[in-house]
């Protein structure tokens, strides 16, 4: 008899039936993917985009995972991550972490969804009712910046804005251009960039007075000392924070930034595992963690990473700029208003495009984030209007020094 009841039981187990794997350009490339269950109705899906190399993770989704989750139960979701992550022997890499982080968000999306609850109710529940947000200052000019930050902070009501280093050739690789046959390049010098960023932040400053925080991206376009030399005259300025000083790839580097200011500092949007960012978290070379969970293995990983963050008094600031989807947008905020060391989230702008293919997601009210308490992730992909934007090759730009070399902050 309780071999039969066992038997029943497995027989009841819900499984995963198939995998969608949907590639689209709403403005620009976005790889998502829906994971489809026995159960009518009910799926999940998860935002597994990478810029620049959108069609090599869906190739990576479509021939090698897929069909190791085809008969899986859902809710083992644990086991699934670690059987990609460690069943491989080829571990890590940003196509390999984005496909995880997006099927792992998917299978959060069921597990919510089966319960009936939204995807933070399964995290620990509500910590605080919003989420204090920022968003980008753009502008190709010093007025038009300073004409943008004072609409966002007047006309949007934002609290904390961000500024960042130039990169002319980004915005046109973002927004498309049809087929690109190779990356555009941007050229860079960064000793005759220091004055003219720090004058760009001090104009902003100026104009928009104290009361509002100033984020500064530096992009990892400088080496350590010319980092220093930035952040310390902006140090009467009083910058939320600094992003990115230097390059991810040398820990020395952002320990001799860390030791050159007191500033507040943000890392780990490059990041692609926990052990990455282990020597940062653990010596505190920053304050703020800055990952993107499709990047970092998703909500999975996520969740073990704020709490390893909060328990060296690290704050979180996900990764969240214009070119992340609804979908991720969503899951930092569920990810953020369980988490009790939640610092501050970027929110980049949605397109009309993008809405149309994928719906839900939070919004910005006030300089707060705020979501809808619809079961799961809370956001849904609309297979037809994705159709109606087709993928198109795109590369992020190549950064050279005025000589033709390519630019790195260790020579």
């Amino acid at each position: 008899m309780q071999q039969q009841n066992q038997m029943a039981g497995r027989d009841m187990i819900m499984k995963i039936t198939g995998v969608k794997v949907i590639l689209t350009c709403p403005r620009q490339n976005y790889l998502f993917v829906k994971v489809l269950t026995d159960e009518p109705e009910l799926y999940g899906v998860g935002d597994a985009s990478l810029n620049g190399r959108e069609a090599s993770v869906a190739n990576l989704i479509e021939e090698y995972l897929a069909p190791m989750m085809l008969g899986r139960d859902p809710d083992r979701i644990e086991d699934f991550w670690q059987l990609v992550y460690r069943g491989s022997y080829w571990r890590g890499g940003n196509i390999m972490m984005s496909a995880l982080s997006g099927l792992d968000m998917a299978l959060w999306d069921i597990k919510a969804k089966r319960a009936g609850l939204p995807l933070y109710s399964l995290l620990g529940g509500k910590c605080r009712e919003k989420l204090l947000c920022y968003t980008h200052t753009l502008g190709h000019t010093s007025e038009a910046r300073i004409q943008n930050a004072l609409f966002h902070v007047r006309e949007q009501r934002i609290k904390v804005i961000r500024l960042r280093v130039g990169l002319p050739a980004a915005e046109t690789t973002l927004n498309g251009e049809g087929w690109q046959m190779a990356p555009k390049i941007e050229f860079w010098n960064a000793e005759q960039e220091i004055a003219r960023t720090i004058q760009s932040f001090i104009q902003v400053r100026e104009a928009v007075g104290d009361e509002v925080g100033i984020i500064y991206d530096l992009h990892e376009r400088f080496t350590p000392d010319q980092a220093i030399r930035i952040i310390r005259a902006l140090e009467p300025y009083h910058p939320y924070f600094i992003e990115d000083p230097v390059e991810p790839d040398s820990t020395a580097s952002l320990r001799r930034v860390r030791a050159g200011t007191a500033a507040p500092l943000a890392f780990g949007e490059l990041y692609k595992s926990r052990w990455e960012c282990l020597p940062g978290i653990t010596e505190r070379l920053f304050d703020y963690l800055r990952c993107d969970l499709i990047r970092i293995g998703g909500v999975t990983e996520g969740k073990k990473l704020q709490a390893l963050a909060e328990a060296y008094d690290i704050k979180l600031a996900w990764h969240g700029p214009n070119d992340v989807s609804p979908i991720t947008h969503a899951v930092n905020w569920h990810m953020n208003i369980s988490a009790p060391n939640f610092g501050i989230q970027e929110m980049g702008a949605i397109d009309h495009a993008v809405s149309e293919v994928v719906s839900g997601g939070p919004y910005c009210q006030d300089g707060y984030l705020l979501m809808n308490d619809a079961p799961g992730i809370g956001c849904d992909i609309n297979e037809e209007a994705a159709a109606r934007y087709p993928y198109r090759r795109a590369y992020l730009p190549i950064c050279r020094r005025d000589d033709g070399s390519l630019w790195s902050d260790e020579i």
